[in-house]
């Protein structure tokens, strides 16, 4: 088997685990899904992390990416999730809970991360701009390759409403908005972020994307725009990935 290591994506509504080949940024065993306990206990939490973990998994390293900002292991903001993880040693308490070199980062930065390395931001220069549309809005930027972390692009104010009350995909449903009336909301969110960053590519994630597969054509936006091709399976791999990181700091438990 080529090399491996545990990829997690904590979202508000499930969590998500798989085996990841590190060598072709894919998964290398089923994924399993569990019901996220997200306004629950932290213990229960990880109950369910460990649920999901998947069964051929030995003593390999676990990536998590989580729905806040995540500094130093540390978990600093919480969206869709308890605010008891404020200020919670998430990358320490997972290696000891889990028996395992762990790692935790900010869900849409692994998302992000596996993107540029694997899929539709390969080999791109410049600004990148990675959205993950879910529960929430996520965003990861990329300079040239070098993520700056922890952006949190989703909730930067549009026209008086947080960007993802407008676009997040869970607007959708719960508003029970049409793709027309959803896009121009998104569009709105995209323009903004445009006009602040100028990025030279944005990078559409989640499983939205697979509800919709030519979501990216119809984003009127000054750049390419690309559907990121990992799909739903981007946080996971990208979480996985960050176990391989020498560099950063701010993404490990030891």
């Amino acid at each position: 088997m080529n090399r491996c290591a545990i990829g997690v994506d904590i979202g508000g509504s499930s969590i998500k685990s798989a085996l990841v080949d590190l060598e072709r940024g894919s998964l290398a065993s089923e994924r399993r899904r569990v019901r996220s306990p997200a306004m629950s206990s932290i213990d229960a939490m990880y109950a369910a992390i460990e649920s999901a973990l998947p069964e051929q998994r030995a003593s390999l390293a676990v990536g998590i990416g989580f729905p806040g900002v995540v500094k130093s292991g540390v978990v600093r903001t919480a969206a869709h999730v308890a605010d008891a993880w404020i200020g919670h040693p998430l990358a320490k308490t997972a290696a000891n809970r889990l028996g395992r070199k762990a790692v935790a980062l900010n869900d849409a930065d692994a998302a992000g991360l596996a993107e540029l390395q694997f899929g539709a931001g390969r080999d791109v220069r410049g600004t990148v701009l990675v959205m993950t549309l879910g529960t929430g809005i996520g965003s990861a930027l990329f300079v040239d390759g070098q993520l700056v972390p922890n952006t949190e692009l989703g909730h930067l104010e549009v026209d008086g409403e947080e960007a993802e009350l407008r676009a997040a995909a869970r607007i959708r449903m719960t508003g029970k908005l049409s793709w027309s009336d959803w896009l121009q909301q998104l569009n709105l969110v995209v323009d903004r972020l445009h006009a602040l960053l100028w990025p030279d590519l944005i990078i559409l994630c989640g499983g939205i994307t697979e509800d919709h597969p030519q979501l990216a054509t119809e984003i009127a936006s000054r750049c390419p725009v690309r559907v990121g091709e990992l799909r739903a399976d981007a946080g996971l791999i990208g979480a996985a990935f960050a176990t391989t990181l020498t560099s950063g700091v701010w993404l490990r438990s030891d």
